[in-house]
């Protein structure tokens, strides 16, 4: 029986009671005195980062990487120095919605130069990035991402930074493992959990909010995207996917609410073109969203 992480953690593989007697005893016990020879460089590069935040939805479509674009944007606007990591080994989308498409990742003697972002200076790091083509499709196995996603902490020239922004892919997979992982010494400011409104999204993010439990990853709070269209001439809102599914897993999970983001054409446009803007509903929600996680950080 090997040790199960939802059981006990991993450094108690092969040493609890129920380990007695299990021919796979001696197994758990090596990989739970196993240290990673990479683990103080590190944790050297992310001790230079002031804050860092994990965006994490359980459900693919709901907007969390245009979210984790636009709240880097919007911090780094507010005179922030501010980093995005794209783990999204398989679908990465930050070079487009940071507008650094025609940048190339260059090599220096401190590692990888992120690209960065015309708006407002984001230091920009995905696997979009470094292929020829963003047509290319990326299919690797779980070690070959955790090879990446480390190289992409350890060999980047970060720099100081006051907050770097985590994009994440759906699920709980191997990226979210491997990054929680990395990020356990040098302790991580917590996640922010992005749903739409849906219950059927809501149910398929609980998964992420009792990942984040087992793994003792702080939750920030929950966001609720696409919640209602405000019309942009008489600002009556009508909600498309239903309503407060966000608002029900932040009451069941005891969680902080954060607030909603509405779906809005200018926003949308904003995404697309790697662009800021202050204009409209969903920008104005999301800067009080930014201001409550400073403010819980801080």
């Amino acid at each position: 029986m090997v040790a199960n992480s939802d059981t006990f953690p991993i450094e108690d593989a092969g040493k609890a009671a129920v380990c007695s007697g299990c021919p796979g005893r001696e197994l758990c016990l090596s990989q739970g005195q196993q240290k990673d020879p990479d683990q103080d460089v590190l944790d050297l590069r992310l001790r230079a980062i002031r804050h860092k935040i994990l965006v994490l939805s359980g459900k693919g479509g709901v907007g969390k990487s245009s979210i984790a674009s636009q709240f880097s944007i919007q911090l780094a606007q507010s005179g922030k120095k501010v980093g995005l990591l794209d783990v999204d080994i398989c679908g990465p989308s930050a070079p487009k919605l940071l507008g650094v498409t025609d940048q190339i990742i260059e090599t220096s003697q401190w590692g990888w130069k992120p690209a960065i972002s015309p708006q407002g200076g984001v230091k920009v790091l995905s696997v979009g990035s470094l292929l020829s083509s963003d047509s290319h499709a990326v299919v690797w196995r779980g070690p070959r991402k955790t090879s990446m996603i480390k190289k992409m902490i350890k060999d980047t020239f970060w720099g100081r930074l006051d907050y770097l922004i985590i994009d994440t892919p759906p699920g709980t997979s191997d990226e979210h493992l491997t990054i929680v992982q990395l990020l356990a010494r040098t302790k991580p400011d917590g996640a922010i959990i992005v749903t739409s409104p849906q219950r059927l999204s809501a149910g398929v993010v609980s998964r992420e909010i009792r990942f984040c439990q087992k793994l003792n990853v702080p939750i920030l709070g929950i966001l609720e995207n696409m919640s209602g269209f405000q019309c942009p001439c008489c600002h009556e809102v009508t909600d498309l996917f239903s309503r407060g599914g966000g608002e029900e897993l932040a009451m069941k999970y005891n969680i902080p609410f954060l607030g909603k983001i509405p779906l809005d054409s200018d926003f949308t446009v904003a995404c697309e073109s790697g662009l800021y803007t202050s204009q409209g509903p969903a920008s104005t929600a999301l800067e009080t969203i930014i201001t409550s996680v400073t403010n819980i950080i801080s």
